[in-house]
Order: structure tokens, then sequence, then C-alpha cells
């Protein structure tokens, strides 16, 4: 079987991946050599640091042996407290030597803390140690005592102390043998030493403080940091957030390295020495260098075959590349030309189906008025009385009203179907729609005895005007046609987000809910199985389906058998909403009446309630007001209302659930469920008329 030969973009791609495989061991062992190269540079830091910490044990050793020899001899002699300020002097003098040059004094301190002898100067400065920890240790009963850093009271700068107790022949408390270490000479030591010029290093005691510190020779002649936590000072403070127990011997941050090491036989001192990582890796990065220029010089060289390798191969992709742009146009032309002739093909269905639909119930529905007129028009021509001529004529008008109605819905389904049709949203006051549907279905409510209602509260819509009145107008007209002598509510309230929820209310037979979704199909027709003409197409609600569409917005139904039916829809505020007073409409009833002469309130009480959306109507007294209330309207009681009949007013105001409104100062215990106190609170007032007006509705329309 012959072996499958790899073709050239195969063998350029095989040839990518082994030159990343190469680079990323290369990287791979780069990053390897930095670690190994820290490591070793951190092993050298912990060396050094060592070291120091050896050099600082062997001097603080003879410091104690120094201390050790002298406290016989003090004792020995005889009483050194007796002792001319001339003899201590020269003995403290003579003790001092080169070999060591981390003594910086010597000094003598009696029972009480007085400085007794120095080896510094003559005669001794009078300071007293008695508060000093480590003077309070060796009189506490402690054979030895180390204390520091702190500031000496002789030379006004930092040092370290190493005391012994010295005791009367009765071994009673007598002073105490002290050394004031010299932190200078940590530094000079290190500055001897150091690895590098970077390198900086600090003697500190058990719990962190600087006792001397080695710096930087870039730092030299600055602050020391004796005294200070060796956190705050080394690397400028970077090593801040270590910890205080340093249980660990090295810590590292992205820049620094830091290393811990004890003093043997001084648990209470440790060296800590710290190098910028720049300065340990400085060899790697040289190396790192080389082979940067190394690794770039190969990839140039591996870029040049490529290209080399790519002007054979170039054509050959270009020749495929243009072939497959063409077959790809070519898909897309046949693909676009697809999906326009099945566009094409849908919108054949659709206007055949609107079509044939419309064909089907102009010939079965127009079939029954046209008959009728055909038979009426017979009639007409033979000898007839002229009250039969009469009646012939209404029913051909009648005829005629009926096939405008059924041709108007018909084409309106039409133009809906075929998708003609676009909303044109402007800013419409329900106020102004209300009255314009008011005028137009009054006298339609007035005909079936069916007591329609708008209540608008100057709310404002962002809508088509035609299409939504349309929409109403088709709810209207079927909630007055299935309300015999009922009453129909069409209101506008609070909606969520700001919009404005528009209902259309009323207490007719209802509607099953198996038949609430059928309802808005078109030719469906609940109550007229027999398709009678004057009952319409069952187009109704269909129309409104398709126009809530083109809204945008939904149809909320809520009804049940024999409870009415509620159709609700939402709609957005109009920019820049406003609430206005509403226009005067002689067809609506009455919302709020006002019972008492005009001059004891109801003037200013019906001008708020005016502005806030309220119909207010006025009654002098109780007996004027009972008409008005039948209506559903709220009472709103004055005090000379109630002066006038007590009684009768209670007696109104338990039928009727209303307000009262008290001068200032009066009792307000008396009838009526709510009562209220001059001067008024708007927004109270507001929020009480609208649950009064709400429960009101409850009454006579369904929830």
């Amino acid at each position: 079987m012959p072996r499958p030969k790899l073709s050239p973009p195969s063998t350029l791609i095989v040839s990518l991946c082994a030159l990343l495989l190469v680079g990323g061991a290369f990287v791979a062992d780069l990053f390897g050599a930095r670690q190994r190269q820290l490591d070793s540079g951190a092993q050298q830091l912990d060396f050094h640091s060592r070291m120091l910490a050896e050099h600082v044990a062997r001097s603080f050793d003879s410091i104690e042996i120094l201390l050790d020899e002298l406290r016989p001899q003090i004792s020995e002699l005889r009483p050194w407290w007796t002792w001319t300020p001339q003899e201590g002097h020269e003995l403290l003098r003579s003790r001092l030597t080169r070999s060591l040059p981390a003594i910086r004094h010597l000094i003598v301190f009696d029972a009480e803390g007085q400085q007794r002898f120095t080896s510094f100067a003559l005669p001794p400065p009078q300071i007293t140690v008695a508060d000093r920890p480590y003077f309070v240790h060796l009189r506490d009963g402690a054979s030895r005592s180390h204390y520091g850093p702190y500031v000496g009271r002789n030379s006004k700068r930092s040092t370290y102390a190493i005391a012994r107790r010295l005791d009367f022949s009765d071994g009673t408390f007598a002073g105490a043998l002290m050394v004031a270490i010299e932190p200078d000479y940590f530094e000079e030591f290190c500055a001897s030493t150091r690895p590098y010029e970077e390198f900086e290093a600090a003697l500190i005691n058990a719990g962190g403080r600087v006792i001397g510190r080695c710096r930087p020779t870039a730092e030299r002649g600055g602050m020391d940091g004796t005294g200070e936590d060796f956190r705050r000072v080394l690397a400028g403070g970077i090593f801040t957030a270590l910890p205080d127990d340093f249980a660990a011997t090295r810590f590292e941050t992205p820049e620094h390295v830091l290393v811990i090491a004890p003093a043997p036989g001084h648990p209470d001192l440790r060296v800590v020495s710290a190098a910028p990582k720049s300065r340990l890796l400085a060899q790697w990065r040289a190396q790192a260098l080389q082979s940067a220029l190394l690794g770039t010089a190969a990839l140039i060289a591996l870029g040049l075959a490529g290209l080399m390798i790519r002007r054979q191969v170039r054509d050959i992709r270009r020749y495929a590349k243009q072939l497959q742009t063409h077959r790809d146009t070519l898909a897309a032309r046949v693909h676009e030309a697809t999906a326009e002739l099945e566009e094409r093909r849908r919108d054949a269905e659709v206007m055949a189906e609107a079509k044939s639909r419309f064909l089907a119930a102009a010939s079965h529905d127009l079939r029954q008025p046209l008959q009728a007129l055909r038979l009426f028009a017979g009639r007409l021509g033979k000898d007839t009385e002229e009250e039969e001529r009469e009646l012939l004529g209404q029913r051909i008008r009648q005829a005629v009203e009926a096939m405008s109605e059924q041709l108007e819905d018909l084409l309106q389904l039409s133009r809906l179907d075929m998708s003609n049709v676009e909303a044109q949203p402007v800013s419409l006051p329900v106020e102004q729609l209300f009255a314009k549907l008011a005028a137009t279905y009054c006298p339609l409510a007035d005909a079936f005895g069916v007591r329609l209602v708008f209540s608008a509260r100057g709310r404002v819509v962002h809508s088509d005007p035609v299409l939504l009145a349309r929409l109403l107008g088709n709810l209207i007209h079927n909630a007055i046609k299935f309300s015999p002598h009922g009453t129909v509510l069409v209101c506008a309230r609070w909606g969520a987000a700001g919009a404005t929820r528009i209902e259309v209310r009323d207490n007719g037979a209802g509607i099953a809910e198996k038949y609430q979704k059928a309802i808005f199909e078109e030719f469906f027709q609940l109550k007229n199985r027999a398709r009678e003409a004057h009952a319409g197409l069952g187009l109704g609600l269909s129309i409104v389906s398709r126009i809530a569409r083109l809204l945008d917005t939904p149809i909320e139904l809520r009804s049940r058998s024999g409870a009415g039916a509620s159709f609700a829809l939402r709609l957005p505020a109009a920019p820049a909403m406003a609430e206005t007073p509403p226009p005067g409409n002689p067809t609506a009833e009455p919302e709020l009446l006002l019972i008492g002469p005009p001059g004891s309130g109801c003037r200013t009480f019906a001008k708020r309630a005016a502005e806030w959306g309220y119909r207010v109507a006025h009654a002098d007294d109780v007996a004027a007001a009972r008409p008005l209330l039948a209506a559903g309207a709220i009472p709103i009681a004055f005090p000379d209302a109630r002066r006038n009949d007590p009684d009768e007013l209670a007696s109104l105001l338990t039928a009727h659930p209303g307000i009262i409104i008290h001068p200032e100062g009066e009792n307000i215990s008396g009838a009526g469920p709510y009562h209220l106190s001059l001067p008024l609170k708007p927004a109270s007032v507001r929020a009480l008329l609208r649950s009064l007006h709400a429960a009101s509705l409850k009454k006579t329309l369904p929830s």
C-alpha cells in the first residue's frame, strides 16, 4: 500500500506545530533556569546571612565572657561602691580593647539605678536607669539581662544593653554592670563582606526591632532605621505583610527575596538579609538575552524557509479559494432565489386564502340580506297599504345597514390580512378618545337600554388613534349587544411602569372558559349558530385581535358564565404625559356628589376634584342628593349639611359610603365610615377617593 503524501499546506502545518513545540520547550527550560538561578541566589543570600549571624553570636559571646570575668573582679576588690569616680573609670576603661568593636560603653549602676562609673566620661553624667527593663529584671533577682534596642541616656543614640547583677556580700542587690552595644559595628563588618552593592541586612531582636542595620551602598548616609520594625525598613517597607512569628526562613515578594538566620546561642537575636530579584537574576537575564537572540535568528531562518514553501503553494491556494468563492456565491444566489420564491408563494397563499374567505363569507352571509331586499322590493311594487309600506321601508333600511356593517367588517379584516395597515402612534389624550366613542355608542346603548359609563382620569397614551378607536369600538359594540339593560364601563387606569390600562367591562351573560380562545377566531358566533344576518358575521373580536397585534398590545380577557366580561389592554404612556381635567361629557354620570351649601367649602373641593379627573355634582341637602346617589356617585358631606339633619345624613351615608369633612377642632365622632378634618391633606383625600371609587365600581361590574 503506497504511503500517503502530505500536501504542501499539511507540511507547513506540521512544521509550524513542531516549531511551536520546540519553542514551548525552550521557553519552559528558560523559565526553569530562571527559577534555578533564583534558588541559587537565595542560597547565597542565606549563606551570607548565616555568616553574619555567626559573627554577631561570636561578638555577643565575647561580651558575655567579658562581663562574666569583670563581675567577680569588681566583687573581689574592696567594696566598689566606695571607689572614687577616677578608680572606677580607670578599671572600666582598661577592659575595653580593639578586639571588641561592638562595645560602646561599660557602665556600673548602684542599687538605686544611679550611674556610678563609666568607661567614657569622668566624672560620669548623673543619670538614673531605675526604670529600664533590664535594670528592673536584675533587681527582681535575675543574674543577667538583655534589652534593646532603645535610645541611651548618655549618648542619645540607639543601643542594646547586656547587663549583669552585682550583689553585696550578703547576696542582696547592689547594682548592675552593663555593656552598651555600638550598632554601627554591624554595618562596618557587613559592608566589608557584602556580596553585592544592593545587599542589605539588619540585626533584629525577638520582636523584629532593628538593633543594627547594613544599608545598601546607595543608601549609606541616610537614616539607619534602628528601633523600627525591620519589615518597614528593609527594601523600602515592601515586607510589611510578613507575619509576626517568623516561622519561615525565606520570604519572597514579586521583586525581593528575604532570608532570616538566627544567631547561634542567642534566641532573641536574628539576622535578616534582603536582595532584589533583579540582582539575583542578573546572570540569568544575560543568558536569556543570548537565548532570545539565537531564537530570533532561528525564527527568521524558519520564516524565510516558510516564505519559500509558501511561494510553491500560493497559486494552488489562490485557485482553490477562487473556486470556493464561486461555489459559495452560486449557492447563496440559489438560496436567495429559493427564499424569495418561497416568500412570494406564501404571500400568494395568504392573499388567496383571504380572498377565498372574503368571497365565501360574502356569498354566504350577504345572501340573506340580498334575498330579503329582493322580497321586500317585490312586495313594495304591489298595491300595499301606507302602514305596510312604512314597515317594508324600515326592513329594507335594516337589511341595507346589516349589509353595510358586514361589508365593512369583511373589508377591514381583508386589509389587516393583506398587511397593508401599519400603526402610526401619536400622543393621544384618552379623554378625547372616550368622548368620540361616547358620541358614537351612547345612542346605541340607549337603544339597548344599557348604561354606558366612561372614566378617563386625564391619561395620555402613545398609540394609533384610528386603530385604537376601532378596537375599543368593537369591544364596546359587543358589550352593548350582550348586556341588555345592564352596565358597560370603559375606564383608563394606572398600569405598571407608567403605562395606562384601558378596560371594557360589562355585566352581561359572560363567556364560558372553553370559548375564551375561540371567540377571537373568524366567523365564530357564540349565540348565533344559525348565522342570522342581523347578528353580524362574528368578525368583531377577530378584528380586535388583529388590531391588538398591530398595536403590539395583548388583549386580556376575564369572564365566566353569568358574571359578565372584562377586556383589557395596556398602552404605553405618551412622552411628557400630563394630567388634564376631563372635558365636559353630558352623557357621563357624576362620580362625586358634594352635599352642602356652596359657601361651606364645596366650591374649593369641587375645583380640586375636577383637577384630579373626577366628574362632580352638587346637592344642597340630603333630599336633593338621593336621586343622584342612585347612579353610584360618592357622597362628600360638609359641616353645614351635617348640622341640618344628622340622623338623615347618617342614614344616607350608611347606604352610600362616603366622607364627612369637619371644621378644624370639631369632634368627628358620628355617622359615616370616613371622617376628615380641615385642613385637608390632598394626598390622603385622593387615595381615599380612589379606594371608594374602586369599591363603587365592584358593586355593579364583574371582578
